[in-house]
């Protein structure tokens, strides 16, 4: 099956979505890229205990897609500068350092929890950051025009899960995040206080980010009887492990599984029933999916598979193989140099468009409270059908999420 450009499949898009998607009639590239490459950063967790080496893997199949299919930007090709990140602010810092050296016009944030430490580096230097979502409560906090967030920012999460339950009529949560200053931290500043707001009794377990016995965090949380048990965050095996731990454990009620998805080809009928909350459709969603949706979900698969990681489909390879996408068509659609500058003018006037896999984006600082990175606010949920399937919670998809159940600043 040949892949389409997104350029091609947001033309179909616009068809209902007036003014969303280039109008200027020209055909989207499909030969390689030719001459000086255009080199842009990116800071990926591949390194240390809680690396999520998925996160290389769409980075890679990003590129050779816009190279190879798209024609690159503007006919340039694209080059990824990655730095890897362990967790740690000190690596994040040298990273950033050695983007500024470099002259990055952009820097790509592939989750990674210490991109905060870099934010202040990078926005001295005015190169601006951007990504389906933030890693660090700080990478959401930066100034308006330092960062480009395409989904919710870190609080977006709780606030979704959180009232994704309430809407389940569900009373009482055990959940699992690995051990970590940032961990806690979201806890005690979301998680409790939002899931006061709706009336949830949440208890939490933090298991260490390696060698942790999720067989014993299982029985944990199945000994609380609650209504709810899963996780709030863990890596994919660590999601998969906890999930099968509570099936085994006779835990037969809503698993909350996160952004995790990972778990549903291994577990097979006994996922059924999981919820799981990715920030964009994923491969598992695609046949609830929107037509458009349906063919950017097989270009992903495609280059996945073109790539050499076709076992790799997760919700972190989507999620940077989109930013890398999203990045390469907005900066064709909008002509001229790339330059930190440029990429900062461009994203600022981005209004309503569409994006790959994702929702409609309006980086206008406005989008969430108090958070001026975020470039849209709604959510999307999923429940793991018997055939591995994922139908939308919500038959409209993306919705928008009562933000008065957030803490008062």
């Amino acid at each position: 099956m040949r892949i389409r450009p997104l350029g091609a499949l947001m033309a179909v898009a616009a068809l209902g979505i007036a003014g969303c998607a280039s109008d200027d009639g020209d055909s989207p590239a499909t030969s390689a890229a030719t001459g000086e490459p255009i080199v842009i950063g990116a800071q990926a967790p591949t390194a240390g205990a809680s690396a999520y080496p998925q996160t290389e893997y769409g980075l890679a199949a990003g590129v050779q897609y816009v190279n190879e299919v798209l024609g690159g930007i503007n006919g340039r090709p694209l080059e990824l500068d990655t730095c890897a990140g362990d967790g740690s602010p000190e690596t994040a810092i040298n990273c950033a350092n050695g983007f500024v050296s470099r002259g990055v016009p952009v820097v790509i944030d592939a989750v990674d929890q210490s991109m905060g430490a870099a934010v202040p580096i990078l926005g001295a230097a005015n190169i601006p950051i951007t990504g389906t979502l933030a890693g660090s409560f700080v990478a959401d906090s930066a100034p308006y025009g330092k960062a480009f967030y395409f989904t919710g920012p870190v609080s977006f999460a709780a606030l979704s899960s959180l009232s994704t339950l309430d809407s389940m009529d569900k009373n009482t949560a055990s959940l699992a995040v690995n051990e970590s200053p940032t961990s806690h931290a979201y806890v005690d500043d979301l998680i409790m206080p939002i899931s006061g707001n709706l009336g949830i009794d949440v208890d939490v377990q933090y298991p260490p980010a390696s060698g942790a016995n999720l067989t014993v965090v299982a029985a944990r949380q199945v000994s609380d009887d609650p209504d709810v048990a899963g996780v709030i965050a863990l890596p994919e095996d660590g999601c998969t492990t906890l999930f099968q731990a509570l099936r085994r454990q006779g835990f037969d009620d809503t698993i909350l599984a996160g952004s995790c998805s990972q778990f549903i080809e291994t577990m097979g009928p006994q996922a059924e029933g999981i919820i799981t909350q990715p920030r964009l459709w994923v491969p598992s969603s695609k046949n609830s999916a929107p037509p458009e949706i349906q063919e950017q979900l097989e270009t992903f698969e495609e280059a996945m598979a073109d790539a050499g990681h076709e076992d790799e489909l997760s919700s972190r390879s989507l999620y940077t193989f989109a930013t890398i996408v999203n990045f390469a068509e907005i900066m064709s659609d909008a002509g001229g140099d790339v330059t930190a500058a440029t990429v900062t003018e461009t994203y600022q006037a981005l209004r309503d468009r569409p994006t790959f896999a994702g929702p409609n984006v309006t980086c206008d600082g406005e989008q969430w409270p108090d958070v001026a990175t975020t470039c849209n606010a709604q959510a999307l949920v999923f429940e793991v059908q018997q055939n591995g399937d994922l139908e939308p919670v919500d038959e409209r998809g993306y919705v928008d999420l009562d933000l008065s159940m957030l803490p008062s600043s």
